[in-house]
């Protein structure tokens, strides 16, 4: 890759790093509250709150807005894992591209239903209509499943930057296929589960998971560029 090629690239995951920030801040808005297990979605979603009936309503506006500019913006760090793998002719190169779009158009999605779940919830509460709660949950439930198209990009983009790293078409040194968003996200999990479910840790390990791990590898990315 000549000079000019890798100072684009760079460029691509410095936009990509800004953007997982702003996910980050954007999923902290939304999720920086004590879950109820009692009140979400217990099979696609836990992390809602009666909190969010005491929150400024604006600030699941700004969360919403942070979702999808900061996927938007993230998208081009995945153009350049995609002009890397398209360096070595990878035959997944395609496959990563379309897949990324998957996740970066319907991962727009599930973070507006989010925002507009805990919007409602917090509008209707202030207006003292008595099921709020179920009211939210049907609108969380009537969009959201949408959102699985993006779990099923994410899937595929995780597994070919997995399988491309092994066979030394991402990073010279093949234990890097470690650096993996998947494994990133699982260590959050893990980190969600054993410490104490306050707002920090729902906010930050549970909401941010994403954001964090996809941070964490532009970063690897982005120092790499002169590989």
């Amino acid at each position: 890759m000549g000079k000019y090629e890798s100072v684009k690239e760079k460029r691509l995951y410095l936009i990509a790093m800004i953007g997982a920030i702003v996910c980050f801040i954007g999923d902290n808005l939304l999720g920086a509250f004590t879950p109820a297990s009692d009140f979400g979605n217990k099979l696609l979603c836990v992390n809602f709150s009666y909190e969010w009936a005491d929150s400024n309503p604006y600030r699941f506006v700004v969360a919403g807005i942070c979702g999808v500019v900061s996927l938007l913006m993230m998208f081009a760090g995945f153009y350049g894992i995609y002009m890397r793998l398209k360096e070595k002719n990878n035959r997944n190169s395609k496959i990563f591209l379309c897949s990324s779009f998957v996740f970066v158009s319907v991962g727009t999605l599930y973070h507006n239903v989010f925002a507009v779940t805990a919007y409602t919830y917090n509008r209707l509460r202030a207006d003292g209509i008595a099921n709020a709660k179920e009211i939210s949950l049907d609108v969380f439930n009537t969009f959201i499943l949408v959102g699985a198209l993006a779990a099923v990009g994410y899937a595929c983009m995780v597994i070919i930057m997995f399988i491309s790293t092994i066979r030394g078409e991402l990073f010279k040194n093949r234990w890097m296929c470690m650096v993996n968003p998947f494994i990133f996200m699982v260590i959050c999990i893990v980190l969600s589960k054993v410490l104490p479910q306050t707002a920090f840790v729902n906010g930050v390990f549970n909401l941010g998971q994403q954001s964090i791990g996809l941070f964490i590898v532009f970063c690897f990315f982005y120092f790499t560029c002169n590989r």
